[in-house]
């Protein structure tokens, strides 16, 4: 009899993992019993009773999925690669986490309300591990180096969506230009317009400047100073997404302090040729409370403090992309671009202080183009193979700073001028079985730069910059 009832648990009608620890637990008890003859008789016909009731104990507490209401998925994907890196100094290899997509996993849950209305939340945590966004040829990424082994919430927030109405989301999550310049019909794992990999590495100026030798060559400017990033980043927002009308959909967010921004998502297919695109614009402005113009916070309130003032920084953007492929060659072509307009300034006076020109920064522009082939060619049972050829460029990116950084013997000037650019190629396997993508990329760097300094040529000079080169190997695998 009791065993009967073991098996009923173990193949009936409860949930798996809820029967699975059950009967774990029943036959662990039931062994103990058949072992103690004395215990086994004491409980006479009271066994049943007992092992009903631990039963509905181990209901309640056992791991589910999701809540009776709630329904909860848990997804994600890990993210490794090794990275090779030559800056004219020296060259090395190291093992790291991609950030232009973090290792990560995502609890994901929903709850219908109405036939119509339902409701919903996202938690997305990034596994820190040797970041590649933050090694460098003296940060290898490993542990302490640059927060390794941290857990990083990207995502925090709850939704109610309406079928008709659209969908709004309240917490840390997504604006609505966040990934705006990413809308890529291949999916490339590796690249796309916001670089992750290799942009801490800092600008090296030619062997023998200044009696240079080797390590020393190095300045203290890294290289996404003068590229930056152009992806809007996750905030604390309240954003609304109206419901596709013909591939179109519509947003708007607001949150922090603050930032407010819009965009449209379209997506279509005509005959044989598909098509996704969007763009948007960004209002942010930062601004606190100081103790100096300096990002030192003001004390607490109370008589006697020092003297607080307002700082602020005020940035608008406009930016977007466009991604075509045809379908049945795989032949596709992606581009994005985006525009930087830099305003008041106080918050960060100590970085960009024009100690030469006193000119306000001019606007910074950014553009990005791939093109390639996305096809079961060359293992068409495994899955489709990418490969593809790239070009990004960034003008005017660093400009408004001290030339301190590049050298002693530009001290006391002003960078006027800047500009990056690298073209690369690549290739990447997608392995259906495994929902797994293997890639590989390369990527070479050129740099100029022109330095102003006080009682000189206010057209200023150029700055001689090492060329570099990056390749990346590696994969990303989902769950």
């Amino acid at each position: 009899m009791l065993f009967s009832a073991l098996r009923k648990l173990c193949i009936g009608t409860v949930p798996l993992a809820v029967s699975c620890t059950v009967c774990v637990a029943a036959i662990l008890w039931a062994a103990l019993l058949i072992s103690d003859p004395v215990n086994a008789a004491s409980l006479g016909g009271d066994c049943c009773a007992d092992l009903e009731e631990r039963v509905a104990e181990l209901e309640a507490t056992a791991v589910r999925k999701g809540n009776r209401k709630v329904s909860l998925k848990l997804s994600g994907h890990v993210n490794r690669m090794l990275l090779y890196w030559d800056d004219a100094v020296n060259s090395d290899i190291y093992s790291v986490d991609n950030d232009d997509s973090e290792s990560r996993f995502r609890l994901q849950g929903t709850a219908d309300i109405t036939p119509d209305l339902s409701a919903g939340f996202l938690i997305v945590i990034g596994v820190v591990s040797a970041e590649s966004s933050l090694t460098d040829a003296r940060v290898d990424g490993n542990p302490n180096e640059n927060a390794d082994g941290l857990l990083r919430t990207r995502k925090a927030s709850f939704n109610l969506t309406h079928e008709r109405l659209g969908k709004i989301r309240v917490g840390r999550d997504s604006p609505a230009t966040d990934n705006i310049l990413q809308l890529n019909i291949a999916k490339n794992p590796i690249a796309d317009t916001d670089i992750d990999w290799a942009n801490d590495f800092h600008l090296v100026r030619p062997h023998g400047t200044l009696g240079c030798n080797g390590a020393a060559c190095r300045t203290t400017l890294n290289l996404d100073v003068i590229t930056a990033s152009q992806d809007t980043p996750r905030s604390d927002i309240v954003r609304y997404d109206t419901p596709s009308l013909h591939g179109l959909v519509l947003s708007a967010a607001w949150g922090e302090d603050d930032i407010a921004d819009i965009a449209f998502r379209y997506k279509k297919e005509w005959n044989s040729v598909r098509l996704i695109g969007g763009a948007g614009y960004l209002w942010f402005t930062d601004e606190r409370e100081l103790r100096t113009i300096s990002l030192i916070d003001c004390p607490p309130p109370g008589l006697g403090q020092s003297t607080c003032v307002r700082g602020r920084f005020d940035l608008e953007r406009v930016a977007g992309s466009i991604a075509a492929m045809h379908t049945p060659t795989g032949l596709y072509v992606f581009a994005g671009a985006a525009q930087d307009y830099f305003g008041e300034n106080t918050l960060r006076a100590s970085i960009f202080t024009a100690p030469v020109t006193g000119r306000q920064p001019p606007t910074a522009t950014m553009w990005y183009l791939q093109g390639g082939i996305k096809q079961r060619f060359l293992m068409p049972s495994i899955g489709p193979t990418t490969l593809y050829g790239e070009y990004q460029k960034w003008d005017d990116f660093g400009v408004r700073r001290s030339s301190n950084s590049l050298g002693v013997d530009l001290a006391g000037g002003e960078i006027i001028d800047t500009s990056a650019e690298f073209w690369g190629f690549g290739m990447v396997q997608d392995i259906d079985a495994a929902a797994m993508k293997l890639y590989a990329a390369l990527r070479y760097w050129d740099s100029e730069i022109q330095v102003a300094l006080p009682d000189e040529d206010p057209a200023g000079q150029d700055v001689p910059i090492e060329d570099f080169l990056t390749i990346a190997v590696g994969g990303r695998i989902y769950f």
